[in-house]
């Protein structure tokens, strides 16, 4: 498909609904001029169509995407990624309508409509400049076809599957922490005894034994654990003082059950496809880091295939002679504030792989303007960005928790470094959140190293 012959789609997703806007060329005089003349036009040139739409209103629905879809034909249609469950039911018309669907990163866009000199927060403009990203000679090689590396790649169905797994998995643990709070609050009147402790279910199909006693689910506790707290509540003070359970508390607990039930069915489902023989590999890596299940899968998800990452099985380095001007950070209201003083004419080499990777994982950095000053702030997958921090804060702060072995070795010896910088009276100089900061991104860089590897290897036998 070349650029001469290519007509581009552009979907901007929203909530409930899409706005669209077709280009068979890029507009002659610039996007901005582009939008300065029709964007009054929107009801024509810029549709929405609403998964919803209101009765006895003029909004067009579904069906009418679809016909609007058919009537135009493109080519192809460019879509972010808003969403996993937003932009589902769009994709699924276009591919049944055989349209050829590319996806574009939040950052590549921004970064692309705000060179266009587009305005921001507009679905109208987010769509002529997803249309015109399809047909802008700068995505294109030399040959006159799309450049893929321009667009983010096709994801297996494997991958997709892992992602929606962990999305539930995530969304189960926000949804149960506001129903244990409530509950341990109510029992540390009616059942003070066992209003704090930790209840886990250890074996598939049984719940957690305090809220299976407290729903009153027998048989899928543990008959010694559910004998246990039974006696424990005989010989509770709030027995002894004619306080009883609250109905509300055991249906707090039916539901905790009911959670928990779902997260086991989840779980071994998450298990079987992170254990699959492609993964094998990225798991032996994965273990040098004692990585948990989730964290697995949400990495799997977001760096799978690693190759992507790579030009021709190589990382793509990068070298140029430029002024490298001195930075200098300091911390302002919990943030990093960036300064750049005059430097030397130095030969640098810039990582391109390592640094998108990193991007992936949510552990870039971009630099925003505040005021007078430019502020830094990660970028990336926010979650992924999580689950870094739920590693740093679980297994490398805490003392004896790292693997023993040279990945584990390397990180202490690492974390030790950073609390050693102080000051002139001694403090410590890295503290919170910048030294969880500066551990995330060691880990970021390890799994880059280890990772590029390993796949070296695999590929060589």
């Amino acid at each position: 498909m070349t650029i001469k012959s290519i007509r581009s789609l552009g979907v901007d997703v929203s909530k409930s609904s899409v706005t669209c806007h077709i280009l068979t060329q890029y507009p002659i005089g610039g996007l901005k001029t582009y939008w300065q003349k029709n964007r009054t036009k929107a009801n024509t040139l810029f549709p929405s169509f609403y998964s919803s739409p209101k009765r006895k209103s003029k909004q067009k629905s579904v069906f009418d995407f679809a016909d609007y879809v058919i009537e135009n034909k493109p080519d192809v249609a460019i879509l972010e990624p808003t969403g996993n469950h937003y932009s589902r039911l769009w994709a699924r018309i276009l591919e049944s309508l055989e349209i050829k669907i590319l996806w574009v990163g939040h950052i590549e866009l921004r970064r692309y409509r705000g060179g266009k000199n587009l305005p921001n927060k507009s679905d109208e403009a987010d769509a002529l400049a997803m249309a015109a990203y399809g047909v802008d000679q700068e995505n294109y090689l030399e040959s006159g076809e799309l450049n893929p590396r321009q667009f983010l790649m096709h994801r297996p169905q494997i991958i997709d599957d892992l992602r929606e797994l962990v999305q539930q998995l995530e969304h189960l643990a926000r949804v149960q922490s506001p129903i244990v709070n409530y509950t341990r609050q109510v029992l540390a009147w009616q059942f003070p005894e066992k209003a704090h402790s930790e209840s886990r279910s250890t074996k598939l199909g049984n719940v957690p034994p305090l809220w299976g006693w407290l729903a009153e689910r027998e048989l899928e506790v543990h008959p010694q654990s559910y004998k246990s707290i039974s006696k424990i509540y005989r010989e509770s003070a709030a027995v002894q003082f004619e306080l009883g359970i609250d109905p509300s508390v055991r249906l707090h607990a039916d539901w905790l059950c009911d959670i928990d039930i779902e997260e086991q069915r989840l779980e071994t489902k998450l298990k079987s496809l992170v254990n699959d023989e492609q993964f094998k590999t990225y798991n032996q890596i994965f273990d040098q880091f004692s990585f948990g299940l989730r964290i697995r899968a949400r990495l799997l998800s977001r760096i799978y295939p690693f190759e992507a990452f790579l030009s021709n099985g190589k990382q793509l380095i990068e070298r140029e002679v430029r002024e490298v001007k001195k930075k200098q950070v300091t911390r302002e209201n919990g943030k990093s504030v960036v300064k750049f003083l005059p430097g030397d004419v130095k030969r640098v080499k810039r990582n391109r792989s390592r640094d998108a990777f990193k991007l992936r994982l949510g552990m870039g950095t971009v630099l925003e303007q505040s005021g007078d000053k430019l502020v830094e702030k990660g970028a990336g997958s926010a979650l992924c960005r999580m689950n870094f921090w739920q590693h740093v804060i679980t297994k490398i702060e805490v003392d004896g928790r790292l693997p023993d072995n040279a990945i584990g070795n390397e990180i202490a010896v690492y974390k030790e470094t950073l609390k050693k910088n102080v000051d002139g009276s001694g403090k410590q100089l890295l503290n919170g959140k910048h030294l969880q900061n500066k551990l995330m991104s060691k880990v970021a860089n390890l799994l880059f190293r280890e990772l590029s590897r390993a796949i070296a290897v695999h590929e060589q036998n």
